[in-house]
């Protein structure tokens, strides 16, 4: 009778082992690129070394890619080369720089040109740019001056392969759109190669695909508190599935002068840091590409604008923390509070 106990009790001891080494566990990779981090986790495998490493060299190899296309830090990239014309001659770029341009050129004109890619000079002098900090604001001399070479109508896209300039000191920075495009890019390698259950994340955008074992992806939306450790103080947490999320603020890069403070962004319109007291705005789209532009696009619009425009969009909501002289206040659209964890 012992003995046939034993023989149960270790049939369980196996069966237990067999099955959590089969269970699928969740494995996570990071690395660099972009002026950034990225991370990524992969809920539908088995932790695996050798595929951790083999996967991680292809969303290298990836981004080194799309640095390659569209990283201005880069000075042989495809944006340097055409930030470096000064005539008006056509310059043959990469398919996907054509598309980032495509859709950089919808989100310019639903926006009122309040999402402008040619806005990185303004950026520069305002020193959150390659040009250095600053400690006081520019003249507004120095900023009208650069305003005549600012509009994303100066640039052309020629025969889809090829993109021109009206204005010799016209350039192109994507910064707020190219690590959506990134993301994306990484969710479809990982879809090719049959992953359904992830997430991906690039410098705090991301594309959550599936599920995990616990239920759909948990990402967490900052308090807009100036120099606040990121994750440290949440304003709210979304739960979302197959989804492509981005959130853009005015309290990670600014410069305070005479009590006053200078966000990094810049609306292209006036030249000038925004003052319309949005704080943070994080956009869900089908793919993080379009809640990347978006995202930007509102905090320079303001939060009633914005949002109209949200209403206009299938599959889009918006979550705005508006700053207030007692704190912060929370808007958004009408679809959103379905993501919002309970």
């Amino acid at each position: 009778m012992k003995r046939k106990k034993y023989i149960y009790l270790l049939f369980f001891i196996l069966y237990f082992l067999l099955f959590a080494c089969t269970e699928k566990q969740p494995f996570r990779f990071t690395g660099k690129t972009m002026g950034t981090t990225y991370s990524i986790i992969i809920a539908d495998t088995l932790v695996n070394p050798d595929l951790i490493k083999s996967t991680k060299l292809k969303v290298d190899d990836l981004l080194k890619q799309v640095n390659k296309q569209m990283s201005t830090w880069d000075p042989n990239s495809e944006i340097s080369m055409f930030n470096k014309k000064t005539d008006n001659e056509p310059l043959p770029i990469s398919s996907d720089f054509i598309n980032v341009l495509k859709l950089a050129d919808v989100i310019f004109r639903e926006s009122g040109g309040a999402f402008d890619p040619t806005v990185g000079p303004l950026v520069d002098l305002w020193g959150f740019g390659k040009e250095g900090v600053r400690l006081t604001p520019p003249s507004d001399e120095e900023v009208e001056n650069r305003r005549k070479f600012i509009g994303f109508d100066l640039i052309e896209i020629v025969d889809d392969t090829m993109i021109k300039k009206s204005h010799p000191e016209t350039q192109l920075d994507l910064s707020a759109i190219a690590k959506g495009f990134g993301v994306d890019k990484v969710a479809d390698l990982l879809k090719s190669t049959g992953h359904k259950d992830f997430m991906v994340e690039i410098g705090g955008e991301v594309v959550a695909s599936g599920r995990k074992k616990s239920g759909k992806w948990r990402i967490g939306i900052d308090r807009p508190y100036f120099d606040a450790v990121p994750g440290q103080n949440l304003e709210a947490v979304i739960e979302v599935s197959s989804a492509g999320i981005a959130t853009s603020g005015d309290y990670r890069n600014y410069f305070v002068s005479d009590d006053k403070t200078y966000s990094h962004t810049i609306d292209p319109v006036t030249g000038r840091p925004i003052v319309n007291g949005v704080a943070s705005v994080t956009v869900i789209a089908p793919n993080c590409m379009l809640a990347d532009a978006m995202a930007t696009a509102i905090m320079v619009m303001g939060s009633e604008k914005g949002l109209k425009w949200v209403r206009s969009k299938n599959d889009v909501e918006a979550f705005i923390i508006i700053r207030t002289d007692e704190g912060y206040e929370e808007i958004f659209s009408a679809g959103f509070e379905r993501y919002l964890s309970k």
